[in-house]
């Protein structure tokens, strides 16, 4: 799902380097930068002169911006582009550069990680002498902790915005962990879908669920005002692993993970080569792609698939039930009593799962001024109360020894997968 080593060198030029990229936090992450700080200020001179070292032509925009709960703030975006070979709508590179405000945070996470993958990526592209058929623009934005301000300011008042066919953003919501593809498409994602297989990252990890409770939530990054806003769509990536450092004096260089900033380096790479060279005029459609990673392979297929496929699995599900009635291998007395220890497991696990948690709660209230809900020994307690459910399952199922009981008490759960899965095709679609 994600790169399992990182080299300890910084390696051949020619080659996104992790290290490389990590260093350059070094400048980041020193003090808290966010808008109105002064150290603030200095991170732009660096990234400014950082653009300009790679031989790219920079430019500031500053000016306020209104947001719709009445947040006026004043913004200063860092721009740099890229020229391309044809008069073809822009890719554009996307990460916000201030760190949040309030809590002392270094940012490197959030998003110091986006800003060095991105420069690292452009100096590896640069140095391959790479001749991209699309421009590509660099957008450092501002005050996005304060309310997308930066990201609101260039899609409103930048002539350059207007050129953008798609925006690429990476963000942070933890320190470690995958980096998860979510997009932001304007009606239909299966143009988004179809080119983002065709750009081969080599560790792809996103699912359609995903992308269908993202889009019921009220979270937004500066890409949600590129699509908004802009009609811009755009892809995501972002890792959300130990988010109980996000937003905390804890997203700092120690705690980022430097496989996490190389998977980040890898869809960077991909997209950039991928998209530099595609036509992004036209990546609006109507139709919706079911979506998911494999650990070989990144899978897709239309919507229309959804309900066929279902039907199959019932129909096959139905015909075996026949079979092995037929065969005196099933009963329909053993199939209805293989529920009560399938919904027993659940329903049991489930409420001691709640329940311990209200009793971790009672024993360390402290644990409720945690803001993000998760506890720093989280994971601990994630495999506590798996092997408890796992313990529980033991339990009601130790009997089930024969070849025939087992087989009359999977029928239960199949049952099941298959009315979520048809839930989830009428309510989530994905």
């Amino acid at each position: 799902m994600m790169p399992q080593s990182v080299s300890s060198t910084e390696g051949s030029l020619s080659d996104f380097s992790t290290q490389r990229a990590y260093k350059k936090l070094n400048v980041i992450t020193q003090k808290p930068h966010y808008v109105g700080s002064e150290y603030h200020g200095v991170v732009a001179d660096f990234l400014i002169k950082e653009l300009q070292d790679l031989g790219l032509e920079t430019s500031v925009q500053e000016g306020y911006s209104l947001t719709d709960w009445g947040n006026l703030v004043k913004s200063k975006n860092i721009l740099a582009r890229i020229k391309g070979k044809a008069n073809t709508k822009a890719l554009l590179l996307l990460s916000h550069y201030d760190s949040a405000p309030h809590t002392k945070s270094l940012g490197a996470s959030d998003d110091g990680s986006g800003i060095v993958t991105i420069l690292e990526g452009l100096r590896t592209y640069l140095h391959n002498n790479s001749d991209p058929k699309n421009d590509i623009i660099i957008l450092f934005s501002d005050a996005e902790e304060l309310g997308l301000n930066g990201a609101s300011l260039f899609v409103t008042q930048h002539k350059w915005a207007k050129e953008v066919g798609l925006a690429i953003n990476f963000e942070a919501r933890g320190t470690s962990g995958p980096s998860y593809m979510l997009m932001e498409a304007n009606d239909g994602n299966a143009s988004l879908v179809q080119h983002f297989a065709e750009a081969k990252p080599k560790f792809p990890v996103s699912n359609s669920l995903m992308y269908s409770i993202y889009k019921m939530l009220p979270n937004d990054t500066d890409l949600t005002v590129f699509r908004e806003e802009g009609k811009i769509q755009g892809f995501n990536f972002a890792f959300i692993d130990g988010h109980y450092n996000y937003h905390t004096s804890q997203d700092n260089k120690n705690n980022l993970s430097l496989k996490t900033l190389k998977h980040q380096g890898t869809y960077l790479m991909a997209m950039l080569n991928y998209f530099g060279n595609t036509d992004l005029s036209n990546l609006t459609t109507s139709e919706d792609e079911v979506y998911f990673n494999t650990p070989f392979n990144f899978t897709h297929y239309s919507f229309d698939w959804n309900f066929p496929l279902i039907a199959l699995a019932f129909t096959i599900f139905i015909a075996f039930v026949f079979i092995g009635i037929g065969k005196k291998v099933l009963h329909v007395a053993d199939m209805l009593r293989g529920f009560i220890p399938f919904l027993s497991t659940v329903v049991i696990s489930g409420l001691l799962g709640f329940l311990g948690w209200q009793l971790l709660l009672l024993i360390y209230p402290q644990y409720r001024d945690i803001l993000h809900g998760f506890t720093y020994n989280g994971h601990n307690y994630i495999l506590a109360f798996s092997s408890l459910a796992l313990m529980i399952s033991f339990l009601f199922y130790k009997n089930y020894k024969s070849e025939t009981q087992i087989m009359n008490g999977t029928v239960a759960p199949i049952f099941l997968w298959i009315l979520i899965n048809l839930l989830i095709a009428v309510y989530l679609p994905g």
